[in-house]
């Protein structure tokens, strides 16, 4: 039935630069790749996909089809080689969605399923997700709201933004800064090169946060009442409280720590050449 469907479909977007269809669907994951442009997707509560799609058929053409509970969406050229194409998807909400494309402008709102995307050129945005969240973008910036579950973020040159998200949060930046805000998490590891981090979020019993950065500036937000062992690694920077602490280990060797309330949970926090400052609700 979806077979049909999606022939009868592909015939009709052949012939046009600019197409609008709506199919039924039963799979449960879309991929996406052989494409370079534009992206953007909705997640919708309906058991259909919408596909808005611009390109130039002179160049290539659309290609979509199910193969077993995956709908695969390519723009392929004569020779196989990616084509250009912008392209607006309503799919169903929880709808796994996997994408990989060399220079594409990715947005995407409303999913509740595991998404994956990776490009190499072009911002990544996402609201949504769930269970399994990765984006990674070599030279592109990479915003993420509102998922939940197991997340992981790399970005090369390009700023990284997770909010209002709970989970188990990994993050790597090489050139770009890391803000973390209204996070839920008892594992939280953020890795910078050159750039700042920032977090305000949970700091819960037995959990452990890791955040580390080569050339940049630390600013963590401690909340209040929080129980944590705090420990301090820092060659030339500077340590910042607006809170008295009880140091312990030698500032001289710049490896410090102290204790909130029980210490149940472990904060490391490094910075060879910054500015760690800690701030308290």
């Amino acid at each position: 039935m979806i077979a049909h469907v999606t022939a009868a479909m592909l015939a009709a977007l052949a012939p046009a630069q600019q197409a609008d269809t709506t199919f039924a669907v039963d799979a449960s994951r879309l991929e996406i790749n052989q494409l370079e442009g534009v992206v953007n997707i909705t997640g919708w509560n309906r058991g259909e996909m919408r596909v808005i799609a611009t390109y130039d058929e002179d160049e290539g053409q659309l290609d979509i089809r199910q193969s077993g509970g995956t709908i695969h969406v390519a723009a392929k050229g004569e020779w196989g080689e990616p084509v250009y194409g912008e392209l607006e998807l309503s799919v169903p909400r929880g709808m796994a969605i996997e994408m990989i494309g060399v220079s594409l402008e990715v947005s995407i709102e409303g999913s509740a399923g595991d998404v994956t995307v990776s490009t190499v050129e072009g911002d990544i945005s996402l609201d949504g997700g769930s269970g399994n969240v990765a984006l990674s973008a070599v030279d592109g910036s990479v915003t993420l709201a509102a998922a939940s579950g197991k997340i992981a973020v790399n970005a090369v040159d390009g700023d990284v933004s997770v909010s209002e998200s709970d989970g188990a949060i990994a993050v790597t930046a090489v050139d770009g800064d890391v803000i973390l805000e209204g996070i839920t998490s008892d594992n939280v590891s953020v890795n910078a090169v050159d750039g700042d981090i920032g977090y305000e979020g949970t700091i819960e019993d037995g959990g452990r946060y890791v955040l580390s950065t080569h050339d940049g500036d630390l600013d963590v937000l401690i909340p209040g009442g929080a129980n944590a062992r705090i420990s301090i690694d820092t060659f030339s920077g500077e340590l910042d409280t607006d809170f008295p602490v009880e140091l312990e280990g030698d500032f001289g060797k710049k490896r410090i720590s102290f204790t909130l309330g029980t210490g149940k949970a472990l904060v490391e926090l490094s910075a060879f050449d910054g500015t760690i400052s800690l701030r308290q609700e």
